[in-house]
């Protein structure tokens, strides 16, 4: 058995400035005579596993820190746009015509060709399951600067699929290891990578979209979201990403920092596992989420910083919104009374088939708010007679990957692409690749058999809506809520275009100022 934490681990790194004389400080004041850098520090909270794209499941670190593009990038509005890419237009229903920019480079010098964008993809495509399910890639012929690209079924959502990182390119001829040092065409090349714990970049002199104002970054990889603020405080940070918004009360100063929340796509999910025999049981899934609540965690958890889940998918998005299960506890009560599901030995603890529901909960601290949301679902699950006892790791993915948990609680992304089909692919399909729990239901499989070959666009509303509505009338996922994206800033940085996607943050527009 994995061992379990029982306290939140920081990940700060010793030598947080990394660069000599790297001090962005409060202010200029707060700084000793201490020269200026041009080298920005990046503080997260989380980081991938490697930086190649194709074996990494946190693929948008890459596009988040410069290093890799993708053919087409997502507006503020979630809308793909050209970006390596000048177009993609399809031929017929199955064959689309990408034609590439003619002036990109990798960081090595090396000309993106449609060939190079063609061996990229089939490198991933081999190691990569979740590729498969973004582009249906059945072959694919390079000429120069037109790749033109044969799928395996209609794909209507081809051009948002090439704005995921996944789909991001890099030279796989090039003699570099792509797990520390992929080459991209971003304005920013790989210097080094220390999983948990910080990477480095440096501005590529070449990049196509202009000399990049920063000379380079160096991202510190912080875990613990106390010592995230207090970074950031004390000037060892330029700039936290996804700063918790119980610490957004100490950056109120505007005259040295600047605060941005934008709407985003991640929710907070909770993944029941269905080959536990009690979540098998409708009546009981159905009771844990009138158990939930959700007004609770935007409100007192969260601090305001998400608003309560209607639906799967936000309601910002056109697809958004749906009928789910209210906070009730009578009602949830009421609804494993009626299945005849009791306590029949006066231990307030329900049981099914004459045993305890008893179920465990994981969740990860790099979050504190999942965390500490997990232990109010417990604490209320007592009053509907189920015992759920609260496991908090480091992380989950290997729980995931081996199924070992009953329900999981994790922020996902729920629309990564701005299109409804990548998320219902690979999570609500029966066997899908992000489908955790083993969730299977026929309707469901058939809606999204629709969904991805319908190109009319209020036709594909219309199909989102009724497959979350579907999944939500069966209990199936638990969306809690849908979150902002708090980046907190030092009053020095400058030219920063947040996004309601995670996947972008440094580009060549990015500059401390002087």
């Amino acid at each position: 058995m994995k061992k379990k934490l029982v306290s939140i681990i920081t990940f700060a790194c010793a030598g947080i400035l990394a660069f000599s004389g790297c001090s962005s400080g409060k202010s200029a004041d707060n700084t000793d005579n201490t020269e200026k850098s041009n080298i920005a520090v990046v503080a997260d909270t989380q980081c991938p596993t490697s930086l190649d794209l194709a074996q990494s499941w946190d693929s948008w670190y890459t596009s988040r820190w410069g290093i890799t593009e993708t053919l087409y990038k997502l507006d503020e509005n979630l809308e793909p746009q050209p970006f390596l890419a000048e177009s993609c237009e399809m031929a017929d229903n199955k064959t689309w015509v990408i034609n590439l920019r003619d002036d990109v480079t990798f960081q090595n010098g090396n000309k993106m060709t449609a060939e190079s964008v063609k061996l990229c993809w089939e490198r991933t495509s081999q190691i990569n399951a979740r590729f498969n399910e973004l582009l249906y890639i059945d072959s694919m012929e390079a000429e120069g600067q037109t790749l033109t690209v044969k799928t395996s079924k209609v794909v209507p959502a081809f051009m948002n699929g090439l704005c995921e990182p996944l789909t991001g390119i890099i030279d796989v001829t090039a003699d570099s290891n792509p797990a520390v040092m992929p080459i991209g065409t971003g304005p920013f090349s790989a210097v080094s990578y220390e999983v948990k714990t910080r990477a480095e970049v440096t501005k590529y002199d070449g990049y196509w979209g202009g000399e990049p104002k920063l000379d380079g970054a160096v991202i510190n990889i912080i875990g613990d979201t106390s010592t995230l603020a207090l970074a950031q405080q004390n000037g060892e940070s330029d700039i936290s990403v996804s700063m918790p918004s119980t610490s957004l009360e100490l950056f109120n100063d505007t005259s040295l920092y600047n605060v941005d929340g934008v709407p985003g796509s991640r929710g907070q999910v909770i993944f029941m596992n269905f080959s536990n025999k009690f979540l098998q049981d409708e009546a009981i899934r159905q009771a844990i989420s009138m158990s939930i609540d959700k007004q609770s965690y935007a409100d007192i958890i969260n601090k305001g910083a998400s608003v309560p889940a209607s639906g799967l998918y936000p309601d910002f998005m056109a697809f958004g919104g749906a009928s789910g299960y209210s906070y009730d506890i009578d009602q949830a009560n009421s609804v494993l009374d009626a299945a005849g599901i009791v306590d029949t030995d006066g231990d307030g603890i329900r049981e099914l088939d004459g045993e305890n529901i008893s179920l465990r909960l994981l969740t990860y601290s790099t979050k504190a708010e999942l965390a500490s949301f997990c232990n109010e679902i417990a604490s209320s699950a007592k009053s509907i007679g189920i015992d759920i006892s609260v496991e908090i790791y480091e992380s989950v993915v290997e729980q995931q990957k081996n199924g070992d948990f009953d329900l999981m609680m994790v922020s996902f992304t729920m629309v990564p692409t701005g299109d409804p089909q990548y998320f219902a692919d690979i999570a609500f399909r029966t066997g899908g690749s992000s489908n955790y729990g083993g969730y299977s239901n026929e309707r469901v499989d058939a809606l999204i058999n629709e969904l991805d070959e319908e190109f009319d666009s209020g036709r594909r509303t219309e199909l989102a809506k009724e497959i979350q509505q579907t999944i939500i009338d069966d209990a199936g996922f638990i969306v809690v809520g849908h979150s902002k994206y708090f980046y907190v800033m030092n009053a020095r940085l400058k030219g920063l275009h947040t996004n309601p996607s995670e996947y972008y943050l440094l580009d060549a527009n990015v500059y401390l100022e002087e």
